[in-house]
Parts: structure tokens; C-alpha cells; sequence
């Protein structure tokens, strides 16, 4: 049995970690909170015990806490207990902030308590954010170049050549081979196009997001020759440009998975309210993914689409599709209040 040393020497590793750190019962009440805590969170120990823990949460995440502990303890299915996970704080002065959170189950004779051990990473999140920030300011300069610049000079290159193959026509060999340049130059004109809009997508600055993924869903199925369609809401309101940017991405890396390594013949891009959120859906007929609800991939693609959805404060899944295929979910939680 622990002696008074061995207490003494466990309450002082508590309260001197830099982490927060906190115990609380299986109603979700409160019963210790660290210096690291108090440092995060802004509560004093004394403010906070005896309170539920959904106090340190922001109201769209607080609601669903007690249920959570109640529908683990009924069922044993986990979905942040045993885990490690990002997700959003409240602090005591009402501002928001993104935390790595890991809870872990103590079972002792009173019943079931839980250790939670969360990290304040809003520095790293910034960073994060500044670094997707400079990377599209990157591919939109590129685009504008590739748009604007080559493409007006191939265009330039296939017109002369068009003009030439006019002055040729007594020259059938010669008349040939500057047909041959113009048919080269146009094609290099579309590739061209088609990267650019890759780079950056003009048509959400033009005419919209709904519109930008139409323009998606066309460009798709001109150029792969499958059948790609995108279907939207008129409900939907203004999500503002970084949110819309990154979910263009998602569904722009979700539409080159399926045609490059699903194999699929049919795509459908769609966007709608559910329920108080927001859903993209990009759903395919193609090979399918092992196992359902599965979202672990070697893939770089998956990782950094997970990461823009979490920016945007959204969840990304993927499942099987029906009957076959994948279907890739970015979910907006509250877009809808209701």
C-alpha cells in the first residue's frame, strides 16, 4: 500500500506538469485540476471543483459530453475515452482554443473515474494554419501565371500556326505539319487551362463555392471521360473563403483518389444540410476502401485532408459506399442552428 511519501511525491509530480490535468467522476463532475489546468483554462482549483467538466468546453461540444459518459459506461463503446484526439476548450474568460485531449478510465471502489490529460497547441495550430495559408497564396500566384501568361502565349502559338496552315494550302506536306502544331498547341492550351484551375480554383472567387464545385464535377468528367455530377442546396449559407477553400480541396483530392487509384467510373459531389450541419459528400463507384467507417490511410492525401477538415473545425470519414465504393464525409457541426 502507498505510503504518505509516495502520495506526497505523486500530488507534487501533479501539480508541477506542464500539461492539464484532470480527474473527474462518472457523472463528469470535477474532482481535481492541476496548475496546468489552471494555467490553460484560467480557473482557479477552487473555481472549478465540484462543476462539470462540460464548463471547459464550448457549447456546441458541451451538450453531447454527459451522453458520451453515459453511453460508454451502458455500452463500453469509446469514442474519445482510450483515445487521443483534437478538440476545442473554453476558457474561463470565453475564449476558444484548440487542445490534443487523451482520457483514460480509472476504475477504483467508489466506481469508474477519468484521468484527462490536455495540451493548449494553439501555437502549433497557427503555424499550421499560416504555413496551408502561404501554400495556396503559392498556388494561386501559379495559377494566375499559368492562366494569364502561358496560356495567352500557347493560345498566341496556335492561332499562328491555324494562320500558317491557311498560307500552306498549296503545300499539302507543309500545310500538314502546322496543322499537326496548331492541334499540339490547343491541347497544350486545355493542359494548361486544366492545371490552372487545379492550382487555384477561379470560379470560387468568380461565382461562388456551389459553383466552383460544378466547374469541379464538369472538368472531371471532360477530361477522365466518367460520369461526375455534383448536386447542391440552395440553403447554404456563407461559410467564408478559408472555410470554402478547404473544402474545395478536400473534394478536389477526394475526385483525383477516385479516378486515379479507385478505378471508379461514376462520382457525385454533393453538399447539404443534415440535421444542424453541413455535409460534403463526394461518393464513388470504384474499388472501395477494407473496412467500413475506416479512415486510416498510408496515403499523405487522407492526412492532409483530415487536417484541413479539423482547421475548419469539421470531422472527416470515410465509409463504403452503397453498394460499392467509397464515399469521403466532411462534416460542419451547427452550420444550421435550429
Amino acid at each position: 500500500m502507498a505510503g504518505p511519501e509516495t502520495h506526497q511525491f505523486l500530488s507534487a509530480v501533479l501539480e508541477t506538469a506542464v500539461d492539464a490535468i484532470l480527474l473527474i467522476d462518472q457523472k463528469g463532475i470535477i474532482q481535481s485540476f492541476n496548475q496546468g489546468a489552471t494555467r490553460i483554462f484560467g480557473y482557479e482549483a477552487e473555481e472549478i471543483l465540484q462543476r462539470n467538466v462540460s464548463v471547459l468546453m464550448p457549447s456546441s461540444y458541451a451538450h453531447h459530453h454527459d451522453h458520451y459518459i453515459h453511453r460508454y459506461l451502458k455500452t463500453g463503446k469509446a469514442r474519445v475515452i482510450g483515445t487521443g484526439r483534437e478538440v476545442v476548450g473554453l476558457r474561463k474568460d470565453g475564449t476558444e482554443f484548440p487542445l490534443d485531449l487523451s482520457v483514460s478510465e480509472v476504475k477504483t471502489e467508489d466506481g469508474s473515474h477519468f484521468v484527462g490529460i490536455a495540451r493548449d497547441i494553439s501555437e502549433r495550430v497557427q503555424l499550421e494554419q499560416a504555413l496551408v495559408l502561404a501554400s495556396e497564396n503559392e498556388r494561386r500566384l501559379l495559377g494566375q501565371e499559368l492562366h494569364d501568361a502561358l496560356g495567352q502565349q500557347i493560345a498566341a502559338l496556335s492561332l499562328l500556326a491555324k494562320s500558317l496552315q491557311q498560307h500552306l494550302a498549296g503545300q499539302p506536306d507543309l500545310a500538314m505539319r502546322a496543322g499537326e502544331l496548331a492541334s499540339i498547341a490547343a491541347a497544350a492550351s486545355a493542359e494548361t487551362k486544366r492545371l490552372a484551375q487545379g492550382a487555384y480554383p477561379t470560379e470560387l472567387e468568380k461565382r461562388g463555392f456551389q459553383a466552383a464545385l460544378e466547374e469541379l464535377a464538369d472538368t472531371t468528367s471532360r477530361l477522365f471521360g466518367i460520369d461526375c455530377r455534383f448536386r447542391g442546396s440552395r440553403a447554404i449559407p456563407d461559410l467564408g473563403k478559408t472555410t470554402e477553400l478547404n473544402l474545395y480541396r478536400i473534394a478536389q483530392e477526394s475526385v483525383m483518389n477516385a479516378v486515379k487509384h479507385a478505378g471508379a467510373t461514376s462520382l457525385s459531389i454533393r453538399l447539404f444540410p443534415d440535421r444542424g450541419n453541413l455535409i460534403l459528400s463526394v461518393e464513388d463507384n470504384g474499388c472501395g476502401i477494407s473496412e467500413p467507417g475506416g479512415t486510416e490511410h498510408p496515403g499523405m492525401g487522407l492526412r492532409i485532408m483530415k487536417y484541413r477538415a479539423g482547421m475548419i473545425g469539421g470531422t472527416l470519414t470515410l465509409r463504403k459506399g452503397r453498394p460499392r465504393g467509397t464515399e469521403v464525409q466532411c462534416c460542419l457541426s451547427d452550420q444550421f442552428p435550429v
